[in-house]
């Protein structure tokens, strides 16, 4: 299969299935690691490819230490390859027709304790500074809403409806979703408007640098690390673990999957069963309270 294949295959996921750039560049690299290995090992085209080959790629990344996760990513761009052959009546052999995904170990899911993350709201913890007022803004989405790092980033001002109490949000494939901001939050955000009428705004996203322009992933990523060194003993310290921390306080506090199913903007429940797991604190903390001879 030529290279102009793949192209193709680029445009489609781009223009009909509105995939972002970084999902592109990832099946593009797996893409290109696929015709390699095939090149390499048996002078064969992707066209060729028959299933042999696809279990050859399995054990050949496994022995290379890769983990299951990433090799069924693999294999789940390969499959979306060879589909859109089959739909556009390119000449393959759909070599991944019978190939079943690994079998993945279910990575446990920490949220960060509610106590921790009342740090947050306090004003002394952040710089008094446009950067000290529009961090601590940030940190407050991230678990107040759930956000991804890409929902945060793309949030304009038009998006927040306080008078109906929610915010639109826009996720994958331009998928948008309405949830509820927490009252809480408006004396955060008036306090970060406010502070933001200094600033030389370029962009129409509400959160943007000192110097106006768009945030970057490094700066959004960089920053939640920074503030969560400060504020919890929890291992991992990064933007999604605040959108972790969200789905599981629901799920803890009663709300019903399918709402944070809704919530969250996944495609599946499976992907929101993942927040099902509590921190071992508040499995303690419910069992004290359920159990008749809890303390």
């Amino acid at each position: 299969m030529s290279h102009s294949s793949f192209i193709a295959f680029e445009d489609y996921l781009r223009s009909e299935k509105r995939a972002s750039e970084k999902t592109i560049v990832a099946y593009s690299t797996e893409l290109q690691r696929w015709a390699s290995f095939l090149e390499a090992e048996f002078e064969v085209s992707p066209e060729k490819a028959v299933r042999a080959h696809a279990k050859r790629l399995i054990v050949w990344r496994s022995k290379q230490g890769i983990s299951n996760r990433s090799i069924n990513r693999t294999l789940s761009a390969l499959r979306s390859y060879y589909k859109w052959c089959e739909r556009t009546g390119r000449p393959h052999n759909d070599p991944l027709g019978s190939i079943k995904s690994l079998k993945d170990q279910k990575r446990v899911v920490m949220s960060i304790p509610q106590k921790d993350l009342e740090q947050l709201v306090k004003d002394e913890a952040f710089e008094n500074s446009f950067e000290g007022i529009r961090d601590q803004f940030m940190l407050l989405l991230f678990y107040g809403l759930g956000l991804r790092k890409a929902e945060l980033i793309e949030l304009k001002q038009e998006d927040f409806d306080w008078s109906r109490g929610v915010v639109r949000i826009t996720g994958k494939r331009n998928k948008t979703r309405q949830v509820p901001i927490p009252i809480a939050l408006k004396p955060y955000y008036d306090r970060y408007v406010e502070a933001r009428k200094e600033v030389p705004v370029k962009v129409p996203q509400i959160l943007t640098t000192s110097k106006g322009g768009k945030l970057y992933p490094s700066i959004v990523y960089n920053r939640v690390v920074y503030y969560l060194q400060g504020t919890t003993t929890v291992v991992d310290k990064h933007p999604h673990t605040l959108r972790h921390s969200y789905a599981t306080h629901l799920l803890n506090a009663g709300v019903d999957i399918n709402t944070v199913k809704e919530l969250m903007g996944h495609e599946s429940l499976s992907s929101t069963q993942v927040y099902t797991t509590s921190t071992f604190e508040e499995l303690v903390q419910a069992y004290n309270r359920a159990h008749p001879k809890g303390s």
